[in-house]
């Protein structure tokens, strides 16, 4: 069901550990009642996360391309590009779910911090808690993986 969804054998294999892992993790709190329905419904979610995270890193891929020069480097920009975008997303994945929430709506989809805590039912400082949260998380993800990368190149 997953690799039918996502054409990817990789993400299949990273979609089931995900869960396998979710579920090893919760296993002390977790109660679950059939075992085969909840097995279907969170892979079905995951999924579907993984489908919409990837049109979001499409939507912005075609938006960046305008801004970036013609050049006879562009293979190299477009790899590069894509390992930023793909270590953003991975950083992502480590931010506690309402911070990601709040970074995804306010800085990749461009909604205002007071829509976003409309959105999520949150205070307007709880917004701005999970935001300046999530951006100090991203930003020594970000640091480290380009600390890692001008080391590679020199």
């Amino acid at each position: 069901m997953v690799y039918a969804r996502v054409r990817s054998e990789e993400s299949t294999k990273d979609i089931v550990q995900g869960l396998f892992v979710s579920l090893w993790e919760k296993r002390a709190t977790l109660t679950i009642d059939d075992l085969p329905s909840y097995l279907y419904t969170a892979v079905k979610n995951r999924v579907l996360n993984y489908i919409d995270s990837q049109q979001m890193i499409k939507r912005h891929w075609d938006y960046y391309k305008q801004f970036i020069p013609e050049s006879d480097d562009g293979t190299a920009n477009d790899v590069e590009f894509h390992e930023l975008l793909h270590v953003i997303e991975n950083a992502m994945k480590h931010l506690p779910e309402k911070s990601k929430k709040v970074f995804k709506l306010n800085r990749l989809d461009g909604h205002s911090l007071r829509e976003v805590a409309t959105h999520l039912n949150l205070s307007h400082k709880a917004t701005q808690y999970h935001l300046t949260q999530s951006l100090k998380k991203l930003r020594l993800h970000l640091r480290q993986y380009l600390s890692t990368d001008s080391t590679i190149k020199s």
